[in-house]
């Protein structure tokens, strides 16, 4: 039997996000045509147990990293416990789905030092943007090119330093490298180190896959070959919901569904109720949060509790996020990052249920706007105000867009082509 080893940056039952759901419904399509499927992740303990029938290998790795190893230089032993792994499987292929400190080149050169295929999905905008969101100076959507000088700065400012000073910092730190072991006096060096990893990371799979045309162009401006690429969209595990009937009266309710993380827009969301303060509605906030990020956000949940009409929820299993959504008129992905996904949307079709999101990255792929939802300015609490308001009001306005709902693709037909493009390089070995 042909296997393969998937590497996500988590896996169950830790929190995860939209790229270990993918994931997890990925293996179960790809093993109903004939695959075998293991997981590997870092853990802070080595083990082996099964989560759905489905072997994961978690690989013993620090917890506390050094600079040198945050800014892409690779985590050894980790990358030695992963090729004792694949001395032992002896897999057909190796699925990457994250780049971190830790899953890093050396990962990837424990695969290719024994001629596996290596492949990596690109997920998140990570990879290509040392701030994480691919938003530069936080607000304007950026081409995804690596250029360290830029992104030295950017990513400085990301850490609160003010533009100009980052700039200069950006600029000198070549010079200033050797006062001092903080980022700022090395963040040009570090960034530069970083790229280097980035491009050898993607140079050295055998295939790419974008799940959107604007993660496609990234790579492409990184470098990388477009024979390497494929876009394979999204899809999902389940078929259509049973919706419920549009409302034509009382409380529209409203759906958000995600980590409790900056990147999300959960502010945006705040401060557009804010605007509307009579607007009869009822915002219901199903948040993923771990105690870390209770505590970073602690600001942002107290706003929350502030406003009567906006109810905190708990998080919502991933096999119970459709039937939940389609209890609802609309969700809303306020996410101030280019999402390259994301799962969220495509649920909510599922669910039947018109998308209020952010004009950005896969959001905007998806959704169209005055078909099936609404495009809103990312960061603009003032434009989702105005969009919320009509929205609520207007009950004809909910009901066109509902009816322009169309169900996304299955995963059965992401597991389709993903298994052509992975018997074309195991075929070709």
């Amino acid at each position: 039997m042909l296997k393969v080893i998937h590497v996500p940056f988590t896996w169950f039952p830790a929190p995860v996000g939209g790229t270990e759901v993918y994931v997890r419904a990925l293996i179960k399509e790809l093993e109903a045509i004939g695959w075998e499927n293991h997981i590997a992740v870092p853990s802070s303990a080595s083990g082996r147990d099964y989560q759905d029938g489905v072997s994961v290998h978690r690989l013993e790795a620090p917890s506390v990293l050094p600079q040198s190893v945050l800014y892409g230089a690779g985590e050894p032993s980790s990358a030695e416990l992963f090729r004792q792994l694949l001395i032992q499987e002896k897999p057909s292929l190796v699925h990457f789905h994250a780049f971190t400190p830790v899953i890093s080149q050396l990962w990837l050169a424990a695969a290719k030092n024994l001629g596996i295929p290596c492949f990596y999905t690109y997920h998140t905008p990570t990879v290509a943007c040392a701030r994480g969101t691919l938003m530069r100076w936080g607000t304007i959507p950026c081409d995804g090119e690596m250029k360290p000088r830029r992104c030295a700065a950017c990513a400085l400012h990301g850490l609160g330093v003010p533009k100009p000073l980052a700039w200069f910092a950006s600029w000198v730190s070549p010079l200033t490298q050797g006062f001092g072991s903080r980022v700022p006096f090395r963040i040009q060096p570090l960034i530069k180190q970083r790229t280097a990893a980035v491009q050898t990371w993607l140079k050295g799979m055998t295939r790419i896959i974008a799940l959107g045309e604007w993660g496609r162009q990234v790579m492409l401006r990184n470098g990388v070959n477009a024979e390497q690429l494929a876009v394979v969209r999204h899809g999902l595990a389940v078929a259509q919901s049973k919706t419920a009937s549009a409302k034509t009266e009382g409380v529209v309710k409203l759906g958000f569904f995600g980590r409790l993380d900056p990147t999300k827009g959960l502010d945006v969301l705040v401060k557009a109720m804010k605007m509307a303060p009579q607007l009869p509605v009822e915002l219901h906030c199903h948040l993923i949060m771990d105690t870390a990020s209770r505590e970073l956000m602690k600001p942002l949940l107290d706003k929350l509790s502030q406003d009567a009409r906006i109810l905190i929820q708990a998080p919502v299993a991933p096999d119970e996020v459709v039937r939940t959504m389609a209890g609802y008129d609309a969700v809303l992905v306020p996410s101030t990052w280019l999402e390259t996904g994301p799962l969220v949307v495509l649920e909510a079709f599922a669910a039947g249920v018109p998308v209020l999101g952010s004009d950005l990255g896969g959001i905007a792929e998806w959704v169209v706007d005055g078909v099936n939802g609404q495009l809103l300015q990312a960061g603009r609490a003032q434009d989702w105000a105005h969009g919320i308001s009509r929205f609520v009001n207007d009950t004809g306005w909910r009901s066109h867009l509902r009816s322009g709902v169309q169900h996304p693709p299955l995963m059965r037909e992401v597991s389709a082509l993903t298994d052509l493009l992975y018997r074309d390089c195991v075929v070709s070995r």
